[in-house]
């Protein structure tokens, strides 16, 4: 099997009170059929077949629901009934003609308990019947008449959810609560316009202290340990992940001292960093604050392979940090002054061609779907993916 096949890409879909609803699962294959047309019903097979068989659901959607797209052809197989209804949203494209096949299917499913969603709908004669059966209606929000909008939530009242595509800015997300939209869906929960408006000065002074003491040439633990006893919290957090994640149930550890020396220096830089993140999540950016998350273990783990003479803990640091900017609503190069990071990082972040640099080119172009700029010396190869899936899994565990 091709590991080109195990692409796909995900889109997260919130609620009113901006909590992960679910994520749409997007067919990629390749960097031509990325950016070219495919065939409808061989771009939902061979989503599933790598959904299900080749990534694991749960591993992609942490739990929520996945939408998946159909062709109005393969609603009318029996491919949908392969699938958990717990757990899908089956999504009905707006392209081809409703039948009278597609309308028993849908009805079908319905009587089974599947939650169906229709597309990017328009309300025509050729949509109408699908709409009683509806769970969701999914509108590209910039794209229809505020009227025709409101005309259609009207008709449907509250047995359907209205949920908000291509919401691009912070003013339509406004717009579509409003108006009484339910779930919302597009590039403005990942873009500058979702920030934590704090300056870098109001962070945990604390964790900048130890921050600054492990990047010094020979870290003390017993300096460590006396700035983490002196803050409540943190002596708390750090015991607490000592016992939970190192130690389990058995042998618990009592002393900071001693939950330092177990954790050691590599891990403390990358839970300090952990730390700093979750300081400046807020409900709005807390999507961008996992994405940051998943693209600094990913980076560390490629690192390990593609650069092994190399510590991987700058390329970690570079990927976490790739977003700070946006969550701080301030330039890159003013955020980094007050941030103890290492040479290499903050050339990186500041866009100088080095290992990390190039290396975070790479991956969030290859988040984007764009094949064509990441580089040809990254080969997608199965052990890619399954370092993409242990970034994933990783950061569940983390629970942000």
């Amino acid at each position: 099997m091709r590991i080109m096949d195990a692409f796909l890409a995900r889109q997260p879909i919130f609620d009113r009170g901006l909590k992960i609803y679910g994520y749409e699962l997007l067919y990629r294959q390749s960097r031509d059929n990325f950016f070219s047309g495919i065939d409808d019903d061989q771009a939902t097979a061979e989503l599933i077949y790598n959904t299900f068989l080749v990534m694991g659901l749960q591993d992609l959607t942490d739990g929520s629901n996945a939408f998946i797209n159909f062709s109005k052809k393969l609603i009318d197989s029996d491919i949908p009934f392969l699938l958990p209804k717990e757990n899908i949203v089956v999504e009905i494209l707006e392209r081809d003609q409703v039948t009278p096949a597609t309308v028993e299917a849908c009805k079908k499913m319905k009587a089974m308990g599947y939650k169906l969603a229709l597309d990017d709908f328009v309300a025509d004669q050729n949509n109408l019947p699908l709409i009683e059966m509806a769970d969701i209606i999914k509108i590209e929000f910039p794209a229809v008449s505020k009227n025709e909008q409101s005309s259609l939530m009207k008709r449907c009242g509250k047995n359907v959810k209205f949920l908000a595509e291509k919401i691009e800015t912070r003013e339509e997300f406004r717009q579509a609560a409003a108006m009484g939209y339910d779930l919302f869906q597009g590039y403005f929960f990942s873009k500058p316009a979702i920030i934590q408006s704090k300056e870098v000065v109001t962070l945990n002074v604390n964790l900048f202290s130890v921050l600054e003491e492990l990047n010094s040439a020979e870290p003390s633990y017993g300096v460590m340990a006396n700035i983490i006893k002196s803050d409540l919290g943190l002596s708390y957090k750090l015991l607490k992940l000592a016992n939970s994640v190192y130690m389990g149930s058995k042998n618990k550890i009592q002393s900071i001292p001693h939950a330092l020396s177990f954790i050691g220096i590599k891990e403390m830089h990358q839970w300090i960093a952990l730390m700093l993140l979750k300081d400046m999540q807020n409900v709005e950016n807390a999507e961008l604050i996992k994405q940051s998350l998943i693209r600094g273990k990913f980076m560390e783990l490629l690192a390990s392979e593609l650069y092994p003479q190399s510590e991987s803990s700058g390329f970690f640091f570079t990927g976490i940090f790739s977003a700070i900017d946006v969550l701080l609503n301030s330039p890159m190069e003013q955020v980094l002054k007050g941030l103890p990071l290492s040479i290499q990082v903050k050339q990186a972040l500041l866009g100088a061609e080095n290992e990390q640099r190039q290396l975070l080119n790479f991956v969030t172009a290859w988040e984007k779907g764009h094949w064509e700029k990441a580089a040809d010396r990254y080969t997608m190869s199965r052990k890619f993916m399954e370092l993409y899936f242990e970034a994933l899994k990783w950061t569940q565990k983390l629970n942000y």
